[in-house]
C-alpha cells in the first residue's frame, strides 16, 4: 500500500462539471480543479468542502488515468451531504487532499482479483475497477461480487454490465421489486461462485457487518488473511489524523489506511 507523500492541506478551488443521480439519495459529482490536476491513487480519499455547510471525506471513484476530472459519490445523509447533493453543474466546492493509504497496485499486478462489495461500498472500488480495465494486461483476472438490497439500488449498474469485456461479474439483490435477471440472497451465500486460485487476492468495501460475515467464508477456501484487503473509509471525519474520530487500537483510519490487509487489524476488536 501507499501513501501521497505530495498531498498539502490547503484547500483548493475546484467546480462541479456534472452532476448525476445514482439512486434515491445518491449523487454522483464530476470535479474538475480549477487550477491544476488531482493526483492520486486508487483507495485514496478527498475531503470535501463546501462554504457554510463543513466538510467530509469521500472517496474517489474514477481511475487515475482520467487527469482532467475526477469523481465521488455522497449519500445523502445529514446537513453537509444533503447541501452536497443539491449541487448542480457549475457551482463550486473546495477539494482538500488527496490522503490516506491507496491499494498499491503494483502488488496486484499478475494477479487474479476478486472484488466484493455491497451497497455504497462499490464507489471507492470503482476506481479500481476502472483502473484494472484500462490495464488489463497487468492483471491475470477480475472477478466482482456485488450486492445490494435492490435492483433500483445498484450503483453504476450499465458500467458493471458493460465490465464482462474484462472481468466475471455477479451481481445480487436481497430482494427482487420488479424484472431481475441477476442473482438473489445475500452476498456470503454465493461466496462459493467465486473461482478461488493460488494467486488470488480480494479487495472489499460495504458495511462493517458484511466484513463479519464474508471473511470467515473466504478464510473456509484457504485465502489468507495477508490476501484480504478492507477499506474502512466511513470511519473517518478530519481525514489528518487530529480529531481521534478513526482511530481504533494503535491506528487511524485516514492514516494508516482506508485500505487495511486483513492481517493488519484481525486482532483489534474495534476495526470492524
Amino acid at each position: 500500500m501507499k501513501n501521497c507523500k505530495t498531498c498539502d492541506f490547503k484547500l483548493k478551488e475546484a467546480t462541479v462539471v456534472k452532476a448525476e443521480s445514482l439512486c434515491r439519495d445518491i449523487i454522483s459529482l464530476r470535479i474538475k480543479l480549477n487550477k491544476g490536476n488531482l493526483e492520486f491513487i486508487p483507495g485514496q480519499f478527498i475531503m470535501l468542502s463546501l462554504f457554510g455547510y463543513g466538510e467530509i471525506p469521500v472517496g474517489i471513484t474514477t481511475t487515475p488515468d482520467k487527469k482532467t476530472y475526477f469523481e465521488v459519490a455522497v449519500r445523502s445523509v445529514g446537513t453537509v451531504t444533503r447541501a452536497i447533493n443539491r449541487l448542480k453543474k457549475g457551482d463550486k466546492i473546495g477539494v482538500r487532499g488527496p490522503y490516506g493509504n491507496g491499494y498499491d497496485v503494483e502488488e496486484l499486478h499478475d494477479k487474479d482479483l476478486v472484488i466484493i462489495s455491497g451497497g455504497l461500498g462499490i464507489a471507492p472500488l470503482r476506481s479500481l475497477i476502472e483502473y484494472v480495465g484500462g490495464h488489463k494486461r497487468k492483471f491475470k483476472s477480475l472477478q466482482i461480487l456485488y450486492g445490494a438490497k435492490n435492483p433500483d439500488e445498484i450503483l453504476y449498474d450499465r458500467e458493471l454490465f458493460a465490465c464482462d469485456k474484462f472481468a466475471r461479474v455477479m451481481l445480487t439483490v436481497d430482494e427482487k421489486n420488479g424484472p431481475w435477471g441477476g442473482l438473489t440472497g445475500i452476498i456470503t451465500t454465493h461466496i462459493d461462485k467465486l473461482r478461488i486460485t493460488p494467486d488470488l487476492k480480494v479487495i472489499m468495501c460495504g458495511p462493517p457487518i458484511m466484513y463479519k460475515f464474508v471473511i470467515p467464508e473466504l478464510e473456509k477456501f484457504g485465502i489468507p488473511d495477508e490476501d484480504i484487503q478492507i477499506l474502512l473509509e466511513r470511519r473517518m471525519k478530519c481525514g489528518i489524523g487530529k480529531c481521534q474520530h478513526c482511530t481504533f487500537g494503535d491506528k487511524y483510519v485516514c492514516l494508516d489506511g482506508p485500505v487495511f490487509k486483513y492481517s493488519q487489524i484481525k486482532d483489534n476488536l474495534e476495526a470492524i
